[in-house]
């Protein structure tokens, strides 16, 4: 994720030092108060005001999405006017037992229906660019399609409950995905909650937020 929003962060070279000299060929790997601090600082870096910005209603909604094998990410961004895309907040959780046993298309649907959840407050109501990783996901939940009837009815429910919001469903590149695809591979271990519905007055806590 640093390396996604690196030209955000100045001096992060300089930063990052103490653990890229870890990474270096024939180093003796030792974890040190310097890597610790170093580590530390790093992470508080995306919660600083240099890379998060408020909610804008003005301002066009992305909706970065990645699943991995035990957890799930998303990132709300906004598109800024100089063309980049600056986070409004950050989440992520494990996967569950069942969860796990999922497809990949699975995996990668409910990737998006985790940050459609999750971010419903600010998604309802306002035009969303949802981009994805998994290719196939484009021709199954492309936003001028009917709701799938060929589909497992797992996959039905999520196309319907998609339906509720207005968006556009892109593919990028997982290379170029790095910010939900880095959350998805650290997820949070939190508890599953009740599934909001389009409409529901509801209280939303994140990881991450602008201050």
């Amino acid at each position: 994720m640093l390396n996604y929003y690196n030209r955000f962060l100045a001096n992060l070279s300089h930063l990052l030092k103490p653990l890229h000299v870890l990474l270096q060929k024939d180093t003796k790997w030792s974890w040190g108060k310097e890597q610790e601090k170093a580590f530390i600082e790093s992470k508080q870096l995306l919660k600083s005001a240099s890379v998060l910005v408020h909610f804008d209603p003005k301002k066009k909604l992305i909706l970065a999405c990645d699943a991995s094998p035990y957890g799930l990410g998303a990132v709300l961004s906004h598109k800024m006017d100089d063309g980049s895309d600056k986070p409004i907040a950050y989440t992520s959780r494990t996967l569950t037992s069942a969860e796990k046993n999922y497809s990949v298309l699975e995996k990668e649907s409910l990737a998006i229906i985790f940050g459609i959840k999750k971010f419903h407050q600010y998604l309802y109501g306002h035009p969303v660019t949802i981009i994805t990783d998994h290719k196939p996901l484009i021709g199954l939940f492309r936003e001028d399609k009917p709701i799938p009837a060929m589909a497992a009815s797992r996959i039905q429910r999520w196309a319907l409950k998609l339906a509720a919001y207005e968006y556009t469903i892109v593919y990028k590149e997982g290379s170029l995905n790095g910010n939900a695809d880095g959350l998805s591979r650290l997820p949070l271990k939190t508890n599953i909650e009740k599934t909001p519905t389009p409409g529901d007055t509801i209280l939303l806590t994140f990881s991450h937020y602008a201050s």
